[in-house]
């Protein structure tokens, strides 16, 4: 065994004390009306997290009113009911509790984390914040302002301007190609009434996933969704995004900036969470840019040629598309040597495949690093959510490892063959590297 596999070895033996992930028991809760949630009860902190997903998200914002999902999320701690946007706060930092919204291209989010001895005003807090959300236009012009702030440092960031360059062109005309916080122009024309409009037309009970983790029991939490969800519409009203499949494969674009480092964005289509071969597709990652400087493609391009400080790739699992990516910064004289040698490593895992010692060390370090993941009732909470919006079972994480450990060699180098292409690259370079030749 290497080095690497008896360290992730070690660090599974250590947390084995209290191993989470294998150990939690999730309980399915239905509500007298019909809301089904997750719940982990720990009664041993007195604390409770709350997280809920609608599906859609961003990726359902109307034409040309993109960023208005990811407006509202963040409006939801910003008064409700009879307290304006000061006075809520006030109440949510009396009680210690936190409570917010957040949007991806995929989900509308709600966390809550209390503890238990506020529970009742925590929960009732965010009752009203869906129910009777204020949306005053001071908040709402303040939040703007926020938004354009950061949609200004993403136009002037080499990195942000590759990344939405890539999706723009990947995904032509689609939800998928546009940023989540919108643009400056789609973001000044979304009102109040298009914010109010989404809660009722962009979320509904037949989209929503919840998880709750702490120190709450199955009989407590079956009203509590009834009493928190019941003004959410029954459906959605919203027609949901098509799906869609990469565009624009086997091309390479060059965005001039003049900046001394060339900023590599690449991407191919990929494979679903719920593919029989997404498990052997992770450890085939892991080894090939995945795993920091365990990848091959740190030791090829940074370790040995030190052209770059980093190199990644992994694969996005989109609810309408996924797609395999990576990237890297490297000097505007080295940046086609730097490329040239990512593809060659993606040629090379093609057609020679894992080693026996590079499939250990993935499998010990998927496996023993896993359960760092769920460290607190909030970790949990969030992490089983995301399980739970892709459609695994209750029992995903308790048997995770397990699936990984069963991966074979030959799994992996199928996956290999299927996924990875060097000439079905899409890559998108910003700046001005030489040695690179872009696709007409």
């Amino acid at each position: 065994m290497s080095l690497i596999s008896r360290f992730a070895a070690g660090l599974t033996a250590a947390f084995a004390l209290f191993a989470p992930a294998s150990a939690m028991d999730v309980q399915v809760v239905k509500s007298p009306g019909g809301i089904e949630a997750w719940l982990v009860e720990e009664h041993g902190l007195p604390i409770i997290s709350i997280d809920a997903g609608f599906d859609g998200g961003a990726r359902i914002d109307p034409d040309g009113k993109a960023g208005l999902a990811y407006l509202t999320a963040v409006l939801m701690n910003e008064g409700a009911g009879e307290f304006d946007s000061t006075a809520f706060t006030q109440k949510l930092q009396d009680k210690a509790i936190s409570f917010g919204g957040n949007a991806d291209s995929d989900a509308f989010y709600l966390s809550l984390n209390t503890l238990s001895a506020n529970k009742a005003d925590a929960f009732e807090l965010m009752r009203l914040a869906i129910a009777s959300p204020r949306f005053d236009q001071e908040a709402i012009d303040r939040m703007k302002a926020q938004i354009f702030a950061s949609q200004k440092e993403q136009a002037e960031d080499p990195s942000a301007i590759a990344g939405q360059t890539w999706a723009e062109r990947a995904f032509p005309n689609h939800p998928y190609g546009r940023r989540t916080i919108g643009t400056a122009e789609s973001v000044a024309a979304i009102t109040r009434d298009d914010i109010a409009g989404f809660m009722t037309s962009a979320l509904g009970r037949d989209q929503l996933k919840v998880v709750v983790v702490g120190d709450i029991t199955a009989a407590e939490l079956g009203p509590l969704l009834d009493t928190l969800f019941a003004s959410v519409p029954e459906k959605r009203a919203l027609a949901d995004a098509p799906a869609i499949t990469m565009q624009n494969l086997g091309k390479t674009e060059v965005v001039e900036r003049d900046i001394p480092q060339s900023v590599i964005v690449f991407g191919a289509p990929g494979i679903k969470v719920s593919d029989p071969e997404f498990r052997a597709a992770q450890v085939m990652n892991y080894t090939l840019g995945g795993g920091g400087f365990a990848s091959r493609m740190m030791k090829e391009i940074r370790a040995k040629r030190g052209l770059t400080y980093g190199v990644s790739t992994g694969f996005a699992t989109e609810r309408l598309a996924e797609y395999f990516y990576g990237g890297m910064a490297t000097d505007n004289k080295t940046a086609g040597q730097a490329f040239d040698l990512a593809k060659a490593e993606i040629q090379k895992f093609r057609d020679g495949g894992i080693t026996d010692e590079e499939l250990a060390d993935a499998k010990a370090y998927l496996t023993g690093s896993f359960a760092l993941r769920f460290d607190s009732n909030a970790k949990i909470s969030n992490i089983l959510l995301s399980y739970y919006l892709q459609g695994f079972d209750k029992d995903y994480a308790s048997k995770r490892n397990a699936e990984i450990e069963a991966v074979t060699k030959e799994q992996v180098n199928a996956a290999a063959k299927r996924l990875l292409d060097p000439a079905q690259l899409y890559t998108v370079i910003v700046g001005k590297p030489e040695g690179v030749t872009p696709t007409p």
